[in-house]
């Protein structure tokens, strides 16, 4: 009689009793950044825009969030850090575990594309990483997480239920410090690459702002999620797809954020024009460091605006994700 496989394991419903743990778990290991407005564009745009600066968090983007808790999370189900983790990035997750491993004292082995941005790359060296640069992003997927059966603790950049909830943390602070101000956003837009910090924002504003519109932003030429959300089934990329918001290069979304996602108020499609004039503009604007992904979610809140331009004044949260850029 054939054995059948072991059943898998039961994925957690997540909650945003689980953001707000992890809120309290990481809150002393990364900063509450900035929740900033612009009036020149409010004024351009219609509408009250609250950017959420993650650009300014530790190791430059929102990924710290979820490294710091998937770690601590571990630490508090085994007593213990992991030994050694492996992970594999396009560059800020990465970039995210060297930082938290180098403050834990922890070996960190990151596997990366060739093509990956050459100043992330040398960010995660510089952190004392082992880096390994491989041509195609499925096969620095499959080597990172063949390395688990070396005894390697794994860190998916967005699908690992620590993850997501430490990247929601982020909206998490946004809608607690806007609401101190008697303030309720009616949508919030996040960059979407592999989902984690989407997902994260829709589980945050269950307990903020239930009533918000959810919208991930991805680009044009990589997007894996509107297309799955099209086709009602995941659509996978063979290869790295080509846009300069490096930080969403994924080549498919989750199982775990892809039953998420389908929640969302929508995925916007945004064009490398888009991306191109919104990362300088917001640069020049608040005179800072921003990734291109990180425009993203301001062009997915034009799009929406243009298509919802009855509503006058809405009140609306933006995360910039990141600001890694040389």
């Amino acid at each position: 009689m054939a054995l059948l496989p072991p059943p898998k394991p039961m994925q957690k419903n997540l909650t945003s009793d689980d953001i707000s743990a992890a809120h309290f778990r990481i809150k002393n290991h990364i900063k509450n950044t900035p929740v900033i407005s612009s009036k020149k564009l409010n004024e351009e745009l219609g509408a009250e825009v609250f950017f959420k600066m993650d650009n300014q968090q530790e190791a430059g983007s929102f990924k710290a969030r979820g490294a710091f808790n998937a770690i601590l999370t571990y630490k508090e189900k085994h007593g213990k850090f992991p030994e050694k983790i492996v992970v594999q990035s396009s560059g800020n997750h990465a970039t995210a575990i060297a930082f938290a491993c180098k403050k834990f004292g922890i070996p960190a082995l990151i596997y990366m594309i060739k093509n990956a941005s050459p100043f992330k790359i040398a960010a995660v060296k510089n952190l004392g990483a082992e880096v390994v640069l491989l041509e195609k992003r499925s096969e620095v997927n499959r080597m990172a997480e063949e390395k688990q059966k070396e005894g390697y603790f794994f860190i998916h950049p967005s699908s690992g239920e620590d993850v997501i909830c430490g990247q929601g943390t982020a909206t998490f602070e946004a809608l607690s410090e806007i609401g101190t101000k008697g303030i309720k956003v009616s949508a919030i837009f996040t960059p979407c690459g592999g989902g984690g910090l989407v997902v994260g924002s829709f589980l945050a504003a269950q307990k903020f702002s239930p009533a918000a519109k959810i919208f991930g932003c991805e680009p044009l030429s990589a997007n894996d999620v509107a297309i799955s959300l099209r086709e009602g089934k995941i659509f996978h990329f063979e290869d790295t797809p080509n846009t300069i918001a490096d930080g969403a290069r994924t080549l498919a979304i989750s199982e775990r954020c892809f039953g998420y996602v389908k929640q969302l108020a929508g995925i916007l499609e945004i064009s490398e024009e888009e991306i191109f004039f919104w990362q300088k503009k917001l640069a020049e604007e608040f005179q800072q460091k921003i990734e291109p992904t990180s425009a993203l979610a301001i062009a997915g809140v034009v799009q929406y605006l243009k298509k919802n331009s009855e509503k006058k004044n809405q009140k609306i949260l933006v995360v910039i994700s990141g600001g890694n850029v040389g």
